[in-house]
């Protein structure tokens, strides 16, 4: 044998030569099963990826009429509209509500696994000022959601029924409200029950509560906390007294702030 050539038997015995073989005598066998499951995942790959574009395309124009809807929500009102204005105006305040109200609505009917729960939410938020009991029903609906829009469906069904002066049905939402608050700070909730109970001439429950809410560090400064001060300087200086000084601040204006 010629000096540099392998021989078919050392061929043979090559680890990556045997491998060859076998793979190649392998796949000989079973041409006709590769060819069909190839040819079925080619066609899962092919559907997955058309699925994949319609479910963008579809999230991206969702996101799109949520937009829309939002431009309208944002909008100014004025009546004479100024001039040279590019963005959407109004002349009235019921015409922006209705006109958001149908912009947030068809966001939520054309594209309800992305914009439901929003976009009925806000719809509910402007059709509140033309069509208060129709958007109580969609405020009910969504409060019974356990998430972000649920929360602020139940206070703002709270909210509305503390405007209209049915104060124990507030207090039953905001109490509902207070047990799992979520994205809500319960010093706000807490607040506006005191405010409730002011009303109802539950005076001590009122201080109270706006005692709990200027008493937490936290909170103290924020506008909830200043707004708890200064009704407690009203109610109850001697509670207000109990307060920690802010000499550095003076975030209440003791009790000659604005009611």
């Amino acid at each position: 044998m010629a000096k540099g050539r392998i021989s078919q038997q050392e061929l043979k015995r090559d680890p990556l030569m045997e491998q060859y073989i076998n793979t190649t005598t392998w796949v000989k066998g079973r041409t006709q099963p590769i060819l069909k499951w190839g040819t079925i995942i080619a066609v899962l790959l092919v559907v997955a990826a058309i699925v994949w574009i319609f479910i963008s395309r579809r999230e991206s124009n969702a996101r799109e009429a949520l937009a829309e809807a939002f431009r309208y929500h944002d909008a100014m009102v004025a009546n004479p509209i100024p001039a040279g204005v590019k963005k959407i105006v109004f002349t009235t305040d019921e015409e922006k509500d209705r006109k958001s109200y149908e912009f947030f609505t068809k966001a939520a009917n054309d594209y309800p696994s992305f914009n439901g729960e929003i976009g009925r939410f806000y719809a509910a938020m402007h059709q509140l000022k033309f069509e208060p009991e129709k958007a109580e029903v969609t405020l009910r609906d969504l409060a019974q959601k356990d998430n972000d829009i649920g929360a602020q469906a139940r206070f703002a069904l709270a909210s509305r029924f503390e405007a209209v002066g049915k104060f124990d049905e507030a207090i039953a939402e905001y109490k509902k409200l207070r047990e799992k608050p979520l994205n809500l700070p319960t010093q706000v909730i807490d607040c506006n029950i005191a405010n409730i109970y002011e009303k109802q001439g539950k005076t001590q429950e009122a201080i109270d509560l706006y005692f709990g809410v200027a008493n937490n560090p936290e909170w103290r400064s924020a506008q909830v906390g200043v707004r708890a001060g200064n009704r407690l300087s009203i109610l109850s200086p001697e509670k207000f007294a109990m307060l920690p000084e802010q000499k550095e601040s003076n975030m209440f204006g003791g009790a000659s702030m604005i009611q």
